[in-house]
């Protein structure tokens, strides 16, 4: 067995309610697990604590070398400074993540970051839907749309870090105001409060009968619910999320011709079987034939984004090598 083989990766997904982490062997096996909650509200400092805590736990109980240390995190990520900039959920402007959690670990474990859809794409490449396939697209739809792209097998992070951000695609610019500031962003109905919205628009209009009428506080698992039980709204709602879901897979269809769309986060698995019809006719209504001709859409595989953050080593070992 190589040297390689015998390392172990450590990842961590940053979320604004909890942060999950793995200890990730070269093939695959999730060697230990953990989750702990983020506890945004009390600041970066101490949810950089928290992250470390993580770390340390983790490399204390690693069979072997580790590798080095993989971070998702929301927001803009610039993974050259290691800074995190924008992460609304998270209460943060501008952080030095990469600075700040090598100051807090040993400086003989490397930390690398990125955007956590990007990883997630990364779990999906190395371990996931699409072993051995170089281009995909990997689209998350969960409090936000986000997404990650493999073209060539690289991934494409653009020249500023913005690119995959398709949940801020306007598809109607006269549409509600997003949290971004713009209005009609995708994920002002792909996403679980789009949902909610879609439905509550759809119910003030509803002349039928609906399991969700009567309900006050809706949730997106309401509106799931009344879907598995054949709800018509509730059906009608979720269309319109594939519909929108559609539009950005149109275009990322015509622009990087990917051989697969991954569907992932906690609406895109739980909603899959009421989403991708309609997105699959809107795809067919503004493509060619011949552009996605191979084209399918398939679920997630990997069960934790902490995966896709432990991969993240792997990927970035990967290439120093390529460079030296």
């Amino acid at each position: 067995m190589s040297s390689v083989q015998m390392q172990y990766a450590i990842g961590i997904d940053l979320g604004a309610t909890k942060i999950a982490s793995v200890l990730l062997s070269h093939g695959g096996e999730v060697v230990k697990s953990s989750q702990v909650s983020t506890r945004a509200e009390a600041g970066p400092l101490a949810v950089l604590d928290r992250v470390a805590e993580q770390i340390l736990d983790l490399a204390q109980q690693s069979p072997g070398a580790i590798a080095g240390v993989g971070i998702g995190s929301p927001g803009k990520v610039d993974s050259n400074r290691g800074v995190v900039y924008n992460a609304v959920n998270l209460g943060w402007t501008e952080v030095d993540l990469t600075g700040e959690i090598t100051s807090r670990i040993p400086q003989s474990l490397p930390v690398w970051i990125q955007k956590d859809a990007n990883l997630s794409a990364l779990g999906e490449y190395y371990f996931g839907a699409c072993q051995g396939l170089q281009d995909f697209v990997y689209l998350g739809i969960g409090s936000g749309l986000g997404a990650g792209i493999i073209s060539s097998g690289r991934l494409i992070t653009g020249s500023d870090w913005y690119a995959a951000d398709v949940g801020h695609l306007s598809i109607d610019p006269e549409g509600p105001r997003c949290v971004c500031g713009g209005r009609g962003c995708a994920e002002t109905v792909a996403s679980g409060p789009g949902l909610v919205r879609v439905t509550h628009q759809m119910l003030s209009k509803f002349s039928g009968e609906s399991k969700l009428s009567d309900r006050g506080e809706l949730t997106p698992a309401d509106v799931l619910a009344a879907a598995h039980e054949r709800d018509a709204l509730a059906l009608q709602a979720l269309a319109e999320v594939g519909r929108a879901l559609g539009i950005i897979m149109s275009a990322c269809s015509v622009i990087l011709n990917p051989l697969r769309f991954v569907l992932g986060g906690g609406l895109g698995l739980a909603g899959f079987e009421f989403i991708v019809p309609a997105a699959l006719h809107e795809l067919r209504q503004r493509t060619i034939p011949e552009s996605r001709s191979l084209l399918e859409i398939i679920p997630s595989e990997v069960d934790s984004p902490a995966i896709g953050a432990a991969c993240l080593v792997w990927y970035a070992r990967a290439g120093e090598t390529e460079k030296g």
